[in-house]
């Protein structure tokens, strides 16, 4: 069986009916995490004070000792919890996967086999051995695949946190937050605290946000386009400055003002043909968990021309093939790009 929605993972958890092996992965580091500890400790006393419950890792993990574990009674409880973190499907050689493929359907039914794996990219579309890997667990047990929560729904869950620390923040001001910090559930968590420490009894406005949190590469970039898009050309330099200060990698800077533009661009092509926003859900699915950032590149096409956006993507382009095949100064090369942005959107100085 395999369980791909989070409410649907959530009540699985919470059932007393449990498989005996189970594969838990996904795209959002943080969830993927957090409901296999929820998996592990709906099984057995994780504290590591239990007799029922056996971690290994990548490093600490054998056939032999997972075997003995699964197949060890458990003591004053009805089941016993072998988890491994991480175990290295990849990188194991075909007789070694053999022995544990084999062994899922016939794990005790007084154990509960969990395999946790994080921070791993895994798309069975692409390649065939997790395909097959997933196939196993599917036959066997259960697999919870843990998707990224869409931007509505990471908001939706900021209004109810902030709300139950006493603070207020408003469904907008949560998806400029998201906007701002990134979209990992961790960083979100940690600078959320920050906020709700701040404005204790009070609402998260904007102006916090923007005060308070630490902007993400990402939210860093983006001002430094909004800049040359406003036609400010000391902020534009103040923030590329700033960025090539912090060490940001210049393929990262340009790779996200490439990534912005082509947002601009398809929202411009979206307002001369009159189409609507959410139209472009059903063609480009990068949108589906962040509307934010088409919205706000809905905005600022209204204030470029197709043929300035067009010039834009290729200095863009340009600059793309200068880092990647010249020998010349990357930071040089970016701030050529920034002078020519802003020549083509008018930029000038800001205090004229």
């Amino acid at each position: 069986m395999i369980i791909n929605s989070e409410n649907a993972v959530k009540k699985h958890i919470k059932s007393e009916s449990k498989a005996r092996v189970y594969l838990v992965y996904g795209d959002e580091n943080y969830l993927v995490n957090h409901y296999a500890k929820l998996l592990a400790d709906s099984v057995a006393d994780t504290s590591g004070t239990s007799f029922n419950y056996y971690y290994f890792n990548s490093e600490t993990v054998s056939f032999d000792a997972v075997y003995e574990a699964c197949e060890t009674l458990p003591v004053m409880s009805e089941k016993v919890c072998v988890f491994i973190k991480d175990f290295p499907f990849m990188k194991a050689d075909k007789d070694t996967l053999s022995l544990y493929l084999d062994y899922l359907p016939n794990v005790p039914d007084t154990s509960v086999l969990i395999f946790h794996i994080s921070d791993t990219e895994i798309d069975p579309k692409k390649n065939p051995k997790w395909s097959n890997i997933i196939s196993a667990f599917d036959k066997s047990g259960t697999v919870l695949c843990i998707r990224k929560r869409t931007e509505s729904e990471t908001a939706a869950l900021i209004v109810r946190s902030a709300k139950s620390r006493n603070v207020v923040i408003s469904n907008e001001n949560a998806s400029y937050f998201l906007s701002v910090v990134g979209g990992e559930m961790n960083t979100v968590r940690n600078e959320l605290d920050k906020l709700c420490s701040y404005a204790y009894g009070k609402e998260i406005t904007r102006e916090i946000i923007d005060e308070i949190a630490v902007k993400s590469t990402e939210a860093s970039v983006f001002d430094f386009t909004d800049a040359i898009n406003a036609g400010k050309s000391d902020r534009a330099f103040e923030i590329l400055s700033r960025l090539i200060k912090e060490k940001t990698e210049p393929t990262v800077i340009l790779g996200t003002v490439a990534f912005g533009y082509t947002d601009i661009y398809r929202a411009k092509l979206a307002e001369m043909h009159r189409a609507y926003l959410n139209d472009y859900l059903k063609v480009f699915g990068s949108y589906k968990n962040n509307m934010f950032r088409l919205n706000k590149a809905a905005k600022t096409a209204k204030k470029l021309t197709l043929s300035q956006i067009k010039e834009i993507i290729t200095a863009v382009s340009l600059a793309d093939i200068k880092l990647k095949s010249f020998s010349m100064d990357n930071n040089i090369i970016l701030e050529e790009l920034t002078a020519k942005l802003l020549y083509i959107t008018g930029g000038k100085n800001d205090k004229n």
